[in-house]
């Protein structure tokens, strides 16, 4: 299982990525792409808050399947934490985003940028809770 120090390379290393991408234009044509890297940094964030604040054991694997719905998230995070139904929104909204960019055919600009605008929300949201940047 991913220590602290591993989830904080993998979210550097995606968000790098998904930078890269916005830098050289490239959201809507590597969307595929764009989708999977901020579901799994967006994963990476919620279980270094849970780790950090001790709400999950080290053995704990966070998976992007558990945001498929509001009800599975509340239902696999029961523990209260600030700002948890905000958190969880924003994890179940990118999961649905992962869906729509990875599968099927090409979605328009505007998908792409809420995709990313929700995930750099959350990332603003959990370096808050954390007091650092990451």
């Amino acid at each position: 299982m991913p220590s602290i120090e591993e989830h904080t390379v993998a979210v550097r290393e995606l968000v790098d990525d998904i930078n890269e991408k916005i830098r050289a234009g490239l959201l809507v044509k590597r969307q595929k792409l764009v989708g999977f890297a901020a579901s799994e940094a967006s994963t990476n964030l919620f279980a270094l808050l849970l780790h950090k604040k001790d709400l999950i054991s080290t053995g704990f694997n966070v998976n992007h399947k558990f945001f498929a719905s509001m009800k599975r998230a509340r239902e696999n995070f029961p523990k209260p934490f600030e700002n948890k139904e905000k958190i969880l929104e924003l994890l179940v909204n990118q999961e649905l985003f992962r869906d729509k960019l990875c599968y099927g055919k090409a979605k328009n600009n505007s998908l792409v940028n809420d995709a990313v605008k929700n995930f750099f929300e959350l990332k603003q949201m959990i370096e808050t809770l954390l007091c650092e940047e990451i």
